[in-house]
């Protein structure tokens, strides 16, 4: 009796283990590809326009688009799109892309995200937007502008969805769209400079030195990132390092023990080589890889560079620029070039230069450049810059003074 009573009870528990399994498949959500979603009409659209040069930020919010057959909360990726036609056709990051030059962008996208369904997105990041959508010139800006907007949104494994279009009236204002500079790194260590290892703003062009844009790359116009090279002399025994902002040790390429090149390694050692020589260091900042290659070169090694432009009257030699490679390793080797030009007073060009002008570089490019043989005059914005010049491959770049 007691036999067949425990097998009952085993197969309506076993019955009921079915039954909850069933009840739970039944409630798991099924993704599903909606349609579009309800972007909020603001309360402000109806008010006289948002003043983007004295407002601190635009907001919008939405309802979640129905991903789900059960309408069950999901972690979308939500970007805000701004348009001052409607159409929406063109993006700004297809424009930039286009190596044609023929799409013209008709929409942009705020940088920034959200995975909520509510964003207060600064108002000069909307501006930023509207300039890259709307092409204004900086003197024909509109005293308003009808800006139309709306939400993408995005979940791993479906499409990309839309929300309706809303309008909202602006005062605009005029934003310089620029690339993001260079990300730059420098050298410093026992043949660096002086070979102090002063690591700080005001070493630049002494203690430590920076590398150089490589020709014909294209830098990301967002991060800055992409390659960067260096051509000199280094001396058996002498370790350096490089650093990527000067006055902070937090992101560095070293050596390990093995040998291998290291980012951020706090432990990391000095790189060195194993053989005096000319050699080239390449550095990719978007891949993280660090190289260095013998360079079968044999560089003339010049006693004296000069720089020479308008803002000293185009003088022959010039004012002298100073030999930065100072230790004894690296005598009769030196080939890096600094100098410290004050153009408070306003923009300027110069050229470098060997007395009498029988060696003299230039190029068109600022603050990073390749000058080259009777090159342009090099621009040089307002401002306080240290300058170097590589006299090996004609890298220059020029670093604001605080």
């Amino acid at each position: 009796m007691n036999k067949i009573l425990s097998f009952a009870l085993l197969l309506l528990c076993g019955m009921s283990l079915l039954t909850a399994c069933e009840d739970d498949r039944d409630s798991n959500p099924v993704l599903t590809q909606p349609d579009t979603f309800v972007l909020n009409e603001p309360a402000y659209a109806a008010d006289g326009g948002i003043d983007l040069a004295h407002s601190e930020s635009v907001n919008f919010s939405w309802s979640q688009p129905k991903f789900t057959d059960n309408d069950a909360p999901v972690v979308a990726t939500y970007e805000i799109q701004v348009s001052a036609t409607g159409e929406f056709t063109t993006s700004f990051a297809e424009q930039d892309a286009d190596e044609t030059g023929t799409k013209v962008a008709d929409y942009a996208s705020l940088e920034s995200t959200t995975t909520l369904c509510k964003v207060s997105a600064s108002a000069s990041e909307f501006a930023k937007a509207l300039q890259q959508a709307a092409h204004f010139a900086e003197d024909a800006v509109p005293a308003t502008q009808d800006v139309y907007v709306r939400v993408k949104a995005t979940l791993p494994g479906l499409q990309p969805v839309y929300s309706n279009v809303v309008k909202i009236n602006v005062i605009p204002i005029y934003v310089e769209l620029k690339d993001a500079p260079v990300e730059m790194w420098y050298l410093i260590g026992d043949c660096i400079g002086d070979g102090k290892w002063t690591n700080n703003a005001t070493a630049i062009g002494t203690s430590m030195y920076p590398m150089s844009i490589t020709e014909g790359e294209q830098y990301d116009k967002k991060t800055g990132q992409g390659k960067l090279t260096f051509t000199g002399y280094f001396p058996v025994g002498k370790g350096f390092k490089l650093v990527q902002t000067p006055g902070d040790w937090t992101h560095q390429w070293g050596a390990s023990a093995d040998g291998s090149f290291v980012k951020d390694d706090g432990g990391a050692g000095n790189i060195t080589v194993s053989e005096a020589g000319y050699y080239t260091l390449t550095l990719d900042t978007k891949a993280n890889t660090l190289t260095i290659a013998k360079a079968d070169i044999t560089p003339k090694v010049y006693d004296a560079i000069g720089v020479s432009g308008d803002f000293n009257g185009w003088g022959d030699p010039g004012d002298a620029m100073t030999a930065v490679n100072t230790t004894a390793e690296l005598a009769g080797h030196n080939h890096v070039w600094s100098y410290t030009l004050d153009a408070s007073a306003g923009a300027t060009t110069l050229k470098f230069l060997t007395p009498g002008w029988a060696d003299n570089w230039g190029a068109s490019a600022f603050p990073n450049g390749i000058a080259v043989g009777n090159g342009a005059n090099i621009p040089v914005a307002q401002g306080k810059w240290v300058v170097t010049f590589n006299d090996i491959d004609g890298s220059y770049t020029f670093t604001a003074v605080e």
